[in-house]
Order: structure tokens, then sequence, then C-alpha cells
């Protein structure tokens, strides 16, 4: 007697993957083009004469390729001190947040006390809170500080952020207890162990973390400018902003485009430098293998 074989269900074509894939592949790459198109003509905008950036029709490549623009921002406005005031704010504010937020999130996720759970979900409601709200009593406790038009005034507000403090508590969940355990029975304390074993091990997480700390505060625009609106210590965005209201119409633009490049360049440097980690970074944030 012969044995019925019965056939079961056909496997899924495997024609149509590629297909996929190459449409996902022609839509990112349009909007690709579409992003990289906008950054391209306002660099060459950057270096055209005021009367061909807006002249219509529109002309992508200068007729006179104005290179000098790029010091006119140094000319009209102390745009170096704006530079280095955001540099030092910005690294400052980094530092700050990649130590603050990983010594809270190694107390969040590797120490088990009273309210621990109660404590993290009181970090993580602060994120629903705009920051808008809460400017006007942090604006009057710095007034009452005296750190207004101060470097104070514009770094310790941001010294640490619940977003970071949930990143680095996920990142450090996947870290075994026995290896923190063994470092202990070695009489390694605390800090040792977070020095010498956790950091090593987070390093992508923190690039990530400084890589987001640095980008917002570097972009920030309304507290440095209820804080720091002298020339002594106005930023970037602050000092950007009083620049374009010097330079209404056409004649100006040249100028401001050339100005934005230049305060574009360290956020995508950074962002070349540390990209390779901060794609670690979230991905071992995320538990993706």
């Amino acid at each position: 007697m012969s044995a019925v074989v019965v056939a079961g269900p056909a496997p899924p074509s495997r024609k149509r993957r590629p297909v996929g894939k190459v449409v996902v592949f022609v839509l990112l790459l349009a909007g690709g083009l579409v992003f990289a198109s906008v950054f391209v003509y306002a660099a060459l905008s950057a270096v055209k004469p005021a009367d061909e950036v807006l002249a219509s029709p529109m002309r992508w490549l200068p007729t006179q390729w104005l290179w000098g623009n790029f010091t006119l921002p140094f000319e009209q406005a102390p745009f170096a001190r704006y530079y280095l005031n955001s540099t030092v704010v910005g690294v400052a504010v980094t530092l700050l947040n990649v130590v603050t937020c990983t010594l809270a999130g190694y107390s969040f996720s590797k120490f088990a006390y009273r309210g621990r759970n109660l404590l993290f979900f009181v970090v993580l409601a602060t994120l629903m809170v705009p920051l808008e709200v809460i400017y006007v009593p942090l604006y009057a406790l710095v007034f009452d500080l005296g750190w207004v038009n101060s470097f104070a005034g514009l770094i310790v507000p941001s010294a640490t952020s619940a977003f970071g403090i949930f990143l680095m508590r996920q990142s450090i969940d996947g870290l075994p207890d026995e290896l923190l355990e063994a470092a202990r029975i070695d009489g390694a304390g605390e800090l040792r162990i977070l020095w010498n074993v956790v950091a090593p091990m987070m390093a992508s997480p923190m690039a990530a973390l400084a890589l987001f700390i640095f980008m917002t505060n570097w972009d920030s625009h309304l507290w440095p400018l209820l804080v720091g609106n002298d020339e002594e210590h106005r930023t970037l965005p602050v000092g950007l902003a009083a620049m374009q209201a010097n330079n209404l119409g056409s004649g100006g633009i040249p100028m401001m485009m050339a100005a934005a490049l230049l305060a574009l360049l360290p956020t995508l440097l950074l962002f070349l430098v540390l990209q390779r980690k901060f794609v670690e970074g979230i991905t071992m944030t995320a538990g993706i293998k």
C-alpha cells in the first residue's frame, strides 16, 4: 500500500521581495535628493551675487563665485564670539548630560531601592511637559540666582535630561548583573565599576546621547534668548536672528546663507564622526540584535 503524500501550501514567492526593496530604495533616493537639493541650493546661494539669488527664472550656478560672502558675517557682527559661546555652552551641556544621565541610568537600572520605579516614572512624565511651560518659573529662579547674561544660566538648567536618563537606563539594562557582581567581589567600588566596566561597554549609547544633546543645544534659540541676550553671551541662533533682522531683503540673503552654513558645520562634522556609534547606540537601546 503506497503512502499518500499531502502537499502543503506553496511557499510564498520570493520574487516580490526584490521588487519591494527596489521600490523602497527609489522612494528613499527620491526623498534624499529632494532634501539634498535644498542644501545644495542654499550652499550655492551663499556664493552668488545678491541680484541672482531671487532671479527669475531660477539659476542654480552663479555667474560669479563670491567666496568672500563667508567673511561678511564676521565683518558685520561679532560672529566669532557667537561661535565661541555656542561651542562652550554646547560642549559643557553635552559633557554634563553624559555624566549625569549615565549616573542616573546606572542607578535606575542596577540598584534596588524603595520608590525607584515611581521616581523613574516621574522622570519619564516630565517628557510630556513642554519646555515653554517651565520657562517662566525657571527664568525666575535663574534671575534670583543672578545667572541672567551668564554662562551658568545657559549651561546649568540643561545639565541633564529625562530623555538621556531613559536612554542610558535602557542601555545599561542589557548589561549582565553577574559582570557587576564579579567586580564587586574583586573589591571594586561603584564608581570604579561605572568607570572601568559600564562606561566602556556603553560607549555607543553615550555617543548617541552626546550627539542628540549637542544638536539640540546647538540649535536652541528661546532659552539663550531669554538668559543670554547681550553681545557677550549671545549664541549662534540668537546671533543669526539678530543678523537677519539687519539684513532684510534679497541683498542680505547670500551673507545669511553663508552664516547659516558656517553654523551648520559643527553638527554636521560631529554626526559624520559619530554616525556609526550613533546607529549602534540606538539599536542597542532598542534591543535590536
